[in-house]
């Protein structure tokens, strides 16, 4: 009886060191989290918070889809946790933003961020690189968010696209489309009129640079640049309405791009092509534009409105209209995407830690969902960026139903017609 005593109490000592030294695989003694806090950044309020509605409806319906499906599954606890989304509302505001980043991170103690809209805002509030907490930017696109050298960027993933990635397909779509139809034997005439924030400086730097670099048949009439509070365009597009541009490139928001290219045509008399960039790609932003937008341009990745080009495209749109009774917009998309990749990089992590949760988003490589990739797969470069398929839209309306319709016009293996000049369009100088 003794010696069966004393096995006894070998086995147990021996079982005290295993769970000690953290041998024990799913522990039983281990307090398993009632939730995974997701931290939602995003304008909800303010000037831009059409869009940051959108991100925060998406994220909803994404979060609510994991839930039904018994949460997140951690190795770490051997179940499924459901996931809990917090809201950090920036306000479109960089001091605003990082007090939203801050109490996500330090009062709500949120294993992972997701959003992240403007580009001032998100360069300001880049607290996670402190607190070591990956932040997954779904609507911040300047290049400087992942590349800047002062802070430790290893935490942030652009999940989106950079200026780097619109300024190209935008340019080369004036060059190949537009050009031989106005200025077949001379440079295209282009303006610019942008945000005076990072996001508008962001766009114009690196147009400017491809312009260069590629010796583009493209000569730059006029640049007006406008506070990020301004609703009044006239003086800026008189300006430009002087030089005789033969397209206007106009790097804004939803309420600032929908008023330029109203005011333009209807109180300037400039009749042009107008291009927006795609954080314009919002119910919003047709709504205000109604007839006004008819024949002009969007630059996008992921088109609600125009015919279908995925087999995704339709359930997420079915979803989303069930659930909020609206059209989703980009952000929205990108967003959504986003906290599936937060479920899918906890999943492969096997733990709620932070800096092993950034490792497995780093190492990501997994089928596109709502937003088209190169290549066909999610995978994060040397700069922890992806590269996302980018499309031109056309706009037109329809007397019919009274709404602006888009349609993709480039590139050529997802278009459903080719682009056509406006009809009150007129040509530059």
């Amino acid at each position: 009886m003794k010696v069966v005593n004393g096995k006894l109490v070998i086995v147990t000592l021996i079982l005290a060191a295993l769970i000690a030294a953290g041998c024990a695989g799913p522990s039983e003694n281990a307090t398993v989290p009632g939730s995974i806090k997701i931290g939602l950044v995003a304008p909800l309020s303010g000037g831009a918070s059409d869009v940051g509605n959108d991100m925060k409806q998406a994220a909803i319906l994404a979060v609510e889809e994991i839930n039904a499906d018994g949460g997140v599954f951690v190795s770490e606890y051997g179940v499924k946790i459901p996931l809990e989304l917090v809201e950090g509302d920036t306000l479109t505001s960089p001091t605003e933003g990082v007090t939203a980043v801050e109490r996500l991170i330090t009062n709500e103690n949120v294993v992972v961020l997701v959003g992240g809209f403007s580009s001032g805002v998100t360069l300001a509030n880049q607290v996670p690189a402190a607190g070591k907490v990956p932040y997954i930017i779904t609507g911040a696109s300047s290049s400087q968010v992942t590349r800047r050298t002062e802070v430790d960027t290893s935490y942030f993933f652009h999940y989106c696209s950079t200026t780097d990635d619109y300024s190209q397909p935008i340019l080369q779509f004036f060059v190949d489309e537009l050009k031989p139809l106005v200025a077949a034997d001379r440079d295209l005439k282009l303006a610019l009129i942008y945000r005076d924030d990072a996001y508008g400086k962001g766009v114009i730097d690196s147009s400017v640079a491809y312009i260069e670099e590629n010796n583009l048949p493209v000569e730059l009439v006029a640049q007006q640049k406008y506070p990020v509070s301004e609703t009044d365009f006239h003086a800026y597009l008189t300006k430009i309405a002087d030089a005789k541009p033969d397209a206007l490139y106009t790097v804004g928001f939803v309420k600032d791009t929908a008023s330029i290219y109203i005011q333009g045509q209807r109180d300037v008399g400039l009749n042009t092509v107008y291009m927006a960039v795609e954080c314009n790609e919002d119910p919003a932003f047709y709504e205000l534009l109604g007839k006004w937008g008819d024949g002009q341009l969007l630059e996008s990745k992921f088109a609600p409105y125009a015919p279908e080009y995925t087999e995704m495209m339709g359930p997420y749109k079915e979803a989303y209209l069930a659930k909020w009774g609206v059209m989703p917009g980009m952000m929205g998309a990108d967003t959504y995407d986003g906290i599936y990749l937060v479920k899918s990089a906890i999943e492969r992590a096997g733990t709620l830690d932070r800096t092993d949760v950034k490792d497995a988003i780093k190492q990501t490589n997994e089928s596109e969902m709502l937003i088209l990739m190169e290549g066909g797969n999610i995978v994060f470069d040397e700069y922890n960026e992806i590269s996302p398929k980018i499309f031109i839209e056309q706009m037109f309306w329809n007397e019919e139903t009274e709404e602006l319709i888009p349609v993709i016009v480039l590139p050529e293996n997802l278009k459903s017609q080719d682009f056509v000049l406006p009809e009150n369009y007129e040509i530059g100088g």
